[in-house]
């Protein structure tokens, strides 16, 4: 079982606090060092895309190769994902098969944008795949047969990023949490703050993914964003244990 699978089938089993992912909005290893002395579990990074919540401009894995390998020395025994494309014509099986040598644990991608026939095997590459502020909510209810390991609850409208978790999200959480079985991502598309922690591990997910939303865009703010919610999640997980 790829280390990312692990991680979060141990945060199911009680062994271990929430996940932490980070969700880079640039293929920075100076903001990975900072997630990392944070306290962060993940590495998320893209390729060939523009990032929502940032609007930066991602390049090709020839431009982006020198910093990439640069986060895979820095991240070591950190599983690391990555995003390799925003549609499902852009995704290359032969560049798919290059990130697995360079040592990526998992993919990341919309349902979709991911197309069938060109992922790796999942004996490979975990496959992290979310629904959409386009999907309805019951199509987690077909996502146990799929050959997916993990669930993204990517969700909100592109137009709300930003705004403040509400109870009605919660519910859409807890919806996709009684659908599936697949362990539950939530990404920070709305604001929450460390104190959110328990509602989510509450309604079911395994982990939060942390971008700019909530972590800002200085290794500083990355920093201290991630350190926050780690002594939180540590703090929920000692009171678990007894």
């Amino acid at each position: 079982m790829p280390k990312f699978s692990k991680l979060l089938h141990a945060v199911r089993q009680g062994e271990r606090p929430m996940v932490l992912i980070a969700s880079l909005p640039a293929n920075d290893p100076e903001l990975v060092q900072a997630c990392l002395e944070g306290g962060a579990d993940v590495i998320k990074v893209h390729l060939n895309l523009q990032h929502r919540a940032s609007a930066n401009k991602i390049g090709t894995l020839a431009e982006e190769r020198s910093a990439l390998q640069k986060i895979l020395e820095l991240a070591k025994d950190v599983p690391c994902g990555i995003v390799p494309a925003a549609s499902p014509a852009a995704v290359n099986a032969d560049e798919l098969a290059e990130l697995i040598e360079m040592g990526f644990d998992f993919l990341s991608l919309y349902l979709r944008d991911a197309p069938v026939g060109v992922l790796p095997p999942v004996t490979k590459m975990d496959r992290m795949l979310a629904l959409s502020s386009e999907d309805p909510l019951e199509m987690a209810a077909s996502l146990d047969g799929l050959e997916m390991q993990v669930l993204e609850a990517s969700i909100m409208q592109k137009e709300s990023y930003g705004q403040p978790l509400t109870y009605r999200d919660l519910a859409q959480y807890r919806q996709l949490r009684q659908s599936t079985h697949l362990p539950l991502v939530i990404p920070s598309q709305h604001a929450f703050a460390p104190a959110a922690l328990a509602d989510l591990a509450a309604i079911g997910a395994e982990a939060v993914m942390l971008g700019t939303i909530v972590a800002g865009t200085t290794p500083q703010s990355w920093r201290a964003t991630f350190n926050a919610f780690r002594q939180e999640a540590d703090r929920l997980f000692a009171i678990s244990q007894g």
